[in-house]
């Protein structure tokens, strides 16, 4: 047992130490065992734990006291700056489900996620930007570009580690994980057609300031997989658009209240969540009954929005799969398991039992 403990490759050793430091923290321990237990506990030989806590000594994550080492949780703690638009609270509630997501997904961790939100009026941003240049976090995830392009072209030069949580910031040439959207509009009207719905209507946010190439490609992928499979839907007609600023909660009932008093529609395609209840409430006061004759379908099943006694389908647990990849990919990083935070289209899949509320006709 002894020859295979020493043979034991470093990497395997530093990689069972990290998790033991991990569940320490987590644990809110500090007490660091000996070079004896380690190499029990790991399998590591003796030599190879000593210089990896002699590494670890260098950091300052580990400090020599009477009693023998202990943990720096100070040292040990990795900053993970989230950036996201706001005053007070996150403005975009999808941003603010994968802040609270991502809060809940690194604890156990060392990454210690910190939330800095960037204001609107011009004296505040000169402020926050003034800020942000202060902050020395070592990974930051930006939820928006705006006003932050020189921060963007210092951090780059700093070799600081950013990534973007959204499609539409992929002309950075930076690290993106996000849902692969072209696919969410694809697997949207393949549920509405096996559901046997025929005649859908489709709902999305209208930015007229901007193309938000992530609605436009759940767009296309709706309209390419509806004319495939017979659907009739024509964009140019069946696409309502909501206005996306001031006013929206009232640009979005007088939308809805448009798709529903229209006979001809089956079914619809929202191509976000954040307007979910609003679109289900608008639906059922016209009396478009949704579970019913009327199909709904959204992406992410965070909404968990229930219409009757019914809770049925969702495109993707986005919010989840985000958090979660975003948190490994991170993690891997900092350990040293990769080189550079990598881009990342998440393939979606049909969550049963979660949001979408469409009913098979009979």
């Amino acid at each position: 047992m002894g020859a295979l403990r020493n043979n034991q490759p470093r990497a395997v050793t530093e990689g069972k130490v990290r998790q033991l430091v991990r569940e320490l923290l987590a644990a809110g321990q500090t007490a660091f065992p000996s070079e004896r237990e380690l190499a029990a506990r790991t399998g590591g030989s003796r030599s190879v734990i000593r210089e990896i806590l002699e590494a670890m000594e260098q950091k300052q994550q580990l400090l020599r006291t009477a009693n023998g080492r202990s943990l720096n949780p100070e040292a040990n703690r990795i900053p993970v700056l989230f950036v996201a638009g706001g005053r007070n609270m996150i403005d975009n509630p999808a941003w603010a489900r994968l802040w609270l997501a991502l809060v809940n997904r690194m604890k156990g961790t060392p990454l210690a996620p910190e939330l800095f939100l960037l204001r609107y009026w011009p004296e505040e941003i000169a402020e926050d930007l003034q800020t942000l240049a202060q902050n020395r976090a070592r990974y930051l995830i930006l939820c928006l570009e705006r006003n932050l392009e020189p921060l963007i072209r210092q951090w780059r030069e700093e070799k600081r580690n950013i990534l973007f949580p959204d499609e539409g910031l992929l002309h950075y040439g930076l690290p993106v994980i996000s849902i692969d959207n072209t696919r969410v509009g694809e697997l949207a009207a393949q549920q509405l057609f096996e559901h046997g719905f025929r005649t859908p209507a489709l709902l999305t946010p209208d930015f007229t300031d901007h193309w938000y190439s992530p609605y436009q490609k759940r767009i296309a992928g709706f309209t390419r997989e509806c004319a495939r499979l017979g659907l009739d839907f024509q964009p140019e007609r069946d696409c309502y658009r909501v206005y996306y600023g001031k006013g929206r909660l009232q640009s979005c009932i007088q939308e809805t209240t448009k798709i529903a008093d229209q006979t001809r529609y089956d079914s619809l395609f929202l191509t976000t969540d954040d307007l979910l209840l609003l679109v289900l409430e608008v639906l059922n006061d016209q009396q478009r009954y949704t579970p019913g004759s009327f199909g709904l379908i959204t992406l992410n099943s965070q909404n968990n929005a229930l219409s009757g006694n019914a809770r049925v389908n969702a495109i993707s647990s986005a919010t989840n799969e985000l958090a979660t990849l975003i948190t490994d990919r991170i993690q891997a990083h900092a350990d040293g398991l990769i080189d550079q935070l990598p881009t990342i289209a998440i393939t979606p899949t049909i969550h049963e039992g979660e949001t979408l509320c469409i009913r098979q006709k009979s």
